[in-house]
């Protein structure tokens, strides 16, 4: 071997032993073991804040639906109310609107509505809560067959389809039969009630 390739040799630095001042670490060797928990810790609340954000706007999607988001003509809402068979004659409006083709069972002077209102009639409209408490005016809740079978002074609770077709304001509202008309000043959705069904 040549002086020049001598001091080629001994120019050229030479790989550190691990651990030796100087050496470079090696892959995942660079953190400490406090550093990797404190990484950990760190990914698992970002992933549980992540989790918590989904579930938070899921949950708040859903009752915004239920009270009021999907409250608007054209819309066809999924919901639940509890009636007893009494409600039938019980429930009642007086409004002389029509919207489309639906009507309150009394005019606004409290006389039966001009275009009628008798028993199975799916155009006249009464009042009702669901279980979330929104107010509505729905017709044709009545023509279900498992309606009519339920007993006097029965509660039950029925599953339907809103179709909402509209909205009234200034309607008068009775919840018993013996009972007066009462004003009430707020707007109420106006839908069509399709397929009732009593939940098994």
């Amino acid at each position: 071997m040549n002086e020049t390739n001598i001091s080629a040799t001994a120019d050229r630095p030479s790989s550190a032993a691990p651990g030796a001042p100087g050496a470079l670490p090696a892959a995942g060797e660079g953190a400490s073991e406090p550093e990797v928990l404190l990484r950990a810790v760190l990914a698992l609340l970002v992933i549980g804040f992540a989790v918590w954000l989904v579930l938070a706007w899921t949950t708040h999607r859903r009752e915004y639906s239920a009270t009021g988001g999907g409250w608007h003509r054209g819309a066809r809402n999924f919901i639940e109310v509890t009636v007893v068979p009494e409600d039938r004659d019980n429930l009642a409006c007086a409004s002389d609107a029509v919207v489309e083709g639906l009507h309150c069972g009394f005019g606004a002077d409290r006389q039966p509505h001009r275009l009628g209102a008798h028993d199975g009639d799916t155009s006249v409209l009464r009042p009702y809560n669901t279980v979330n408490g929104e107010l509505f005016l729905g017709s044709g809740l009545w023509d279900s067959a498992e309606v009519g079978q339920r007993t006097p002074g029965q509660r039950f609770t029925l599953w339907c389809d809103l179709d909402i077709v509209g909205a009234l304001r200034a309607v008068k509202l009775r919840w018993q039969s013996t009972g007066s008309f009462d004003r009430f000043d707020k707007s109420l959705a106006v839908g069509a009630l399709r397929d009732c069904v009593v939940p098994q």
